[in-house]
């Protein structure tokens, strides 16, 4: 098994300033490796509003302590709303892996749109719809053929990669230590919907794996073309 890398960035509202945060959590959790980060987006009701993102850590080290900072949120206060996120950085511990994902895989076979619906997110301006983009994009332009829907929304996502405010950010798939950003995550209270947070990085990390040369399970992406992009079928539904 391939094994992965994964960090997070959350964005909350604190009795005290994120520096603060990060040193109470230090002290508490024994976590090192936590930066403190300017935004200007959050606004809770909290004094000190901002975001934390944590160093890299192994797949599985990484949801441990997930588990105990969300815990941590809980016990001392922390604030998070609709303005708040909940980034997911994930990659492969084999540098080289990142660089052969399929980027129409990455995008298409994972539904993103259920993800931001779960957290009331979907009309969120940092967080955009790939599938939306791609329908706004599109136009008046008809596909004959799933192969020409595929090769254009291909084409259209790797045109697009650097847009960092999309649900699935693809721009660090091109530096020197590549991962993918997961931004579809957050809303009001995620720090308390642990279970709904952990089954959506559990998706998120198999959403990768299909991305791969010879990935698996990738019928969900040709779901969303032949519904999106390919003319539909005018016989009438049967109710059932």
């Amino acid at each position: 098994m391939n094994r992965k890398e994964i960090g997070f960035e959350f964005e909350i509202g604190s009795p005290w300033g994120m520096k603060s945060t990060c040193d109470r959590m230090r002290r508490d959790l024994g976590i090192t490796g936590l930066k403190p980060q300017v935004d200007v987006t959050v606004e809770t009701p909290r004094t000190y509003n901002g975001e934390i993102s944590t160093p890299v850590w192994s797949f599985r080290k990484g949801m441990v302590n997930l588990k105990r900072i969300f815990k941590w949120f809980e016990k001392n206060g922390i604030v998070t709303n609709q303005s708040c996120g909940f980034h997911v950085n994930l990659s492969y511990k084999v540098k080289e892996l990142n660089w052969m994902l399929d980027l129409s895989r990455l995008v298409l076979c994972f539904n993103e749109e259920k993800w931001l619906k779960l957290c009331s997110r979907t009309d969120n301006e940092y967080a955009e719809c790939h599938i939306d983009r791609l329908i706004l994009d599109r136009g008046k332009r008809k596909f004959a053929n799933e192969n020409k829907a595929f090769k254009w929304v291909g084409d259209t996502i790797e045109e697009n990669m650097d847009e960092k405010f999309r649900s699935i950010n693809l721009e660090h798939l091109e530096y020197n230590k590549p991962y993918v950003e997961y931004r579809c995550l957050g809303g009001n209270g995620y720090h308390l919907r642990n279970t709904v947070m952990m089954n959506a990085i559990v998706d998120m990390s198999k959403n990768m794996d299909r991305a791969l040369p010879e990935g698996k399970g990738t019928g969900f992406m040709t779901t969303k073309v032949r519904e999106c992009f390919l003319p539909r079928n005018k016989t009438p539904m049967i109710p059932h």
